[in-house]
């Protein structure tokens, strides 16, 4: 197990669980490399303490319209494989300091984001994003945790193609539960191993939770509880520091250690 992503439906704590997981693993004596491949959302630094998100990596290769026009000659020259990370294999190392945050064992690398009206899709972050995380090459103490963006639609650009694990994040309700679902068989598709873990949950719904999966031959990771005091916190724009929940996601993290 070297790369894990976190994968649900918007608004179900995606990021927390990334921030949470990579202090959980960093203490493990692990280097975690924390990839921010969700285009829309800039907040993820906030999480870590970090006073701004690191440089965009799409910059590192020239910026969005480079690698735009990279794809439209590759594809103009019916290149079987399109390559935009041309040096073959990324390392930590080889990342230039300006588009890393760290701090101690963790490290926050973001692929890009949409920051102006009309400068088109995100399928260059997608293609950029698939590249670097089949190309990071990881030491035996080093691994990666990717927060992606709302939905499903990174199944489809292939961005899980270099993923070791699936982690599907969902809330207590309907939609949620069916994105989760739906992440989860894409992935087991993909032939990658998957779990579904429940977040923000009320004890009463549990059982009841349980109980919507089964005969769906889908593996329950756990559940993280409800706490307002995380929401809170996300509210000032702070670092939540319940300890409960990271107790409970400690849990989570022994789990997927043993993978």
């Amino acid at each position: 197990m070297n790369k894990i992503a976190i994968v649900g439906k918007g608004g179900v704590g995606k990021s927390f669980i990334t921030y949470a997981l990579s202090k959980f693993f960093a203490q493990k004596a692990n280097k975690v490399l924390v990839v921010d491949c969700d285009e829309s959302n800039k907040s993820l630094f906030r999480l870590f303490g970090f006073a701004h998100s690191p440089k965009d990596f799409m910059d590192f290769l020239g910026g969005k319209k480079a690698v735009q026009q990279k794809l439209i000659k590759k594809f103009k020259d019916k290149e079987a494989k399109i390559n935009i990370l041309e040096k073959g294999l990324v390392t930590l190392e080889s990342i230039p300091t300006e588009f890393i945050q760290q701090d101690g064992n963790i490290f926050l690398i973001s692929i890009g984001k949409i920051s102006h009206p009309m400068e088109g899709c995100a399928c260059p972050m997608g293609v950029v994003s698939r590249e670097f995380l089949e190309k990071i090459e990881l030491k035996k103490d080093e691994l990666v945790i990717v927060d992606t963006e709302a939905g499903v639609e990174h199944f489809g650009r292939g961005i899980e193609q270099g993923i070791d694990v699936v982690l599907a994040i969902a809330e207590p309700y309907l939609d949620s539960i069916e994105v989760a679902k739906r992440a989860y068989f894409l992935a087991k598709d993909m032939g990658k191993r998957a779990y579904l873990l429940f977040n923000k949950v009320t004890s009463n719904l549990k059982e009841r939770l349980e109980k919507t999966l089964e005969q769906q031959d889908i593996e329950l990771l756990g559940f993280i509880d409800f706490y307002p005091e995380v929401y809170a916190s996300a509210l000032d724009g702070k670092i939540p520091e319940n300890k409960s929940v990271f107790s409970e996601i400690e849990k989570i993290g022994e789990k997927i250690y043993g993978i």
